[in-house]
């Protein structure tokens, strides 16, 4: 019995404890609000030269803008493409001036900021490179586990070609300038030899498509001739099959497309597909001095208003001790 009558104190007295506190708060709310009231024409004033120091700020100022680039990605090099993005964001961060002088940008304020590189996802070459239908594909990714640190992206993206840069750019920075940083990933010496031999061997097996198709063109035409009456130029197979040399031939005319297509962009590690373009950036509210100065000043004004109003408080009980 007289544990209940404690519990029921103990409850009470928290109650009350909470009471206390809220009316605390209520008071202090209304002392605030008399306050602003009282000196309505300062916290104006506050606002006014806040607004107006922050436009001056920003009337000249020229704010961040940004660029998306979609490009193609050759030699399965994403490897060094990625690494060289990495060293090229880490250098601007630091402001490293001998690097970004040397890739042309400026290393007081570089014109390209940051880049971020994401793979162009198409579940149609997935399942063309894995040989499964779409029911297969999605038993595949539900066995993968996804998280923020793993993505699909992470999972899939040595199967791509196309990737999306995400360009954050100075204020000053131009079409140029994105074209400056993909040409710094292009020009590497190291390089030059490896894309040189890539596109060769490109341009051999376009030629040795090109050589077998025409001999298949001519056993078509030797066939239609001596068929037509003409002479036989060499032996024939009495079981030749023409359907399958036809599609040998579809096959290697369908290759042959392919390998052309490939060679209009594939003259460089990264080769954009559009005209390269800059727009602003997403407005931050960090750049917009004009409202964040007002709204600033006013409450430095309510925090030392406070700060005064706990420094009386504390004095004067310290003197009620004294006396």
């Amino acid at each position: 019995m007289a544990q209940e009558h404690n519990d029921e104190v103990d409850l009470v007295y928290v109650i009350n404890k909470i009471k206390e506190i809220v009316k605390g708060w209520i008071v202090l709310l209304f002392k605030a609000i008399d306050y602003a009231i009282k000196f309505w024409w300062v916290i104006l004033l506050l606002i006014i030269v806040g607004f107006g120091f922050g436009w001056y700020k920003v009337k000249d100022q020229k704010l961040s803008r940004k660029s998306t680039v979609v490009v193609k990605l050759n030699y399965d090099l994403q490897p060094y493409v990625d690494n060289a993005t990495l060293l090229y964001n880490s250098k601007a961060k630091k402001y490293d001036s001998i690097f970004l002088t040397k890739t042309g940008f400026s290393p007081w304020n570089p014109e390209v900021k940051e880049v971020f590189m994401e793979p162009i996802i198409d579940f149609k070459d997935i399942t063309d490179e894995y040989q499964i239908n779409e029911r297969s594909l999605d038993m595949l990714l539900s066995r993968m586990e996804f998280d923020e640190e793993n993505t699909l992206n992470d999972v899939l993206v040595k199967k791509y070609d196309y990737f999306k840069l995400d360009l954050s750019l100075s204020g000053y920075a131009t079409p140029e300038d994105v074209q400056k940083f993909i040409d710094y990933i292009n020009n590497d010496a190291r390089l030059s030899t490896y894309k040189a031999e890539a596109q060769k061997n490109m341009e051999a097996q376009i030629a040795h498509n090109d050589k077998s198709l025409a001999l298949i063109d001519g056993v078509f035409e030797s066939y239609l001739s001596t068929e037509n009456g003409g002479t036989d130029i060499g032996p024939r197979d009495k079981g030749f099959d023409l359907n399958e040399l036809m599609d040998a031939k579809l096959l290697v005319q369908d290759r042959n497309q392919i390998l052309k297509d490939e060679m209009v962009l594939s003259k460089d590690i990264l080769v954009p597909l559009h005209e390269l373009q800059t727009r602003d950036a997403d407005g931050r509210l960090l750049n917009k001095k004009h409202i964040i100065y007002p709204i600033l000043l006013v409450f430095l004004f309510f925090l030392f208003a406070y700060l005064r109003y706990v420094f009386v408080y504390l004095r004067r009980i310290a003197n009620e001790n004294e006396a």
